[in-house]
């Protein structure tokens, strides 16, 4: 079967099928996401065809250079286990060339993925919560301001080079889709005497709730900033609420836990290649599983 699949970047129309996908998997993606991911990379989506039913799926997304990030692993249920997914896999891996690539995968996938020369670098559970108690256990600190935050704000140029001091490779193209004023996505900056200390971006998922990512901040004082002023936003889109924390930043995970959110599971962040150096103390979310 496997020399079966026909393998083709895929047309807008089957990467948002992608996203059905991905909700039936309990991902959860945003609304909006698999619409940003396909701009910022037009032929990092590929999907894999047995005749004309499409059943099995995988995204090797260039970052600007230097970088690519895995993602959208899946095959139809009824077909796996019979080597789709490792043949989808390849073709992703040969997408990446000799670029370093990063991936989050979930628990059960990760001895595949190191076959596939991903090493582990840390867990990222998705904490998720109430909206209504993190409203009530925040309250907005001091000093700190908080601003809507846009691709045609005048603080653009700074989200920019916030994002790609917090992540393994630039990635402006993404970053100006992600922040468009047009999308369903909510951004802030956060100010400390008028220096940048942060952003976040906060979005209704494809079901119900929101989620958060980033949320980048230079402290703790910040990431309380700009989480509270996320869940004041996330009120209209439902209680649901949730958050990918990595484990390396142990105070953020503590205060994940603080604000009464639950650890409903986890994915191991890879990489294959050099692992960037990156300021963990400072990445209170990650952006999305599917795209780092």
């Amino acid at each position: 079967m496997p020399s079966e699949l026909v393998i083709t970047p895929a047309t807008l129309k089957q990467a948002l099928q992608l996203g059905a996908w991905a909700e039936r998997e309990g991902w959860s993606p945003g609304l909006g996401d698999i619409e940003v991911f396909y701009a910022a990379d037009p032929q990092g989506f590929l999907v894999g065809h047995i005749q004309d039913r499409m059943v099995a799926a995988a995204s090797a997304i260039h970052y600007d250079r230097d970088f690519a990030f895995c993602g959208f692993y899946i095959v139809e249920p009824d077909l796996r286990q019979q080597g789709l997914g490792h043949v989808i896999a390849d073709a992703a891996l040969q997408r990446v060339g000799s670029l370093v690539a990063g991936l989050d995968g979930v628990a059960a996938q990760v001895a595949s993925y190191e076959t596939l020369g991903f090493v582990f670098a840390h867990w990222t559970p998705r904490f998720t919560g109430r909206v209504s108690d993190i409203v009530s256990n925040i309250s907005m600190p001091a000093g700190i301001q908080v601003v809507d935050v846009d691709a045609e704000s005048s603080l653009f140029a700074e989200v920019v080079a916030y994002d790609t001091a917090h992540v393994p490779a630039p990635r402006t193209k993404f970053v100006s889709q992600w922040l468009r004023p047009d999308s369903p996505r909510r951004s802030f900056a956060a100010l400390r005497d008028d220096a940048f200390a942060g952003y976040a971006t906060v979005r209704p998922t494809t079901s119900e709730g929101a989620r958060i990512g980033p949320l980048f901040a230079g402290d703790e004082e910040v990431a309380r900033a700009l989480m509270s002023r996320c869940a004041h936003e996330a009120r209209t889109w439902g209680e649901s609420i949730a958050i990918d924390v990595p484990d390396r930043n142990s105070t953020a995970v503590a205060l994940a836990k603080e604000w009464g959110m639950v650890a409903a599971f986890t994915c191991a962040r890879m990489y294959r290649g050099a692992e960037p150096v990156l300021p963990h103390d400072e990445i209170w979310g990650s952006t999305t599983f599917e795209l780092g």
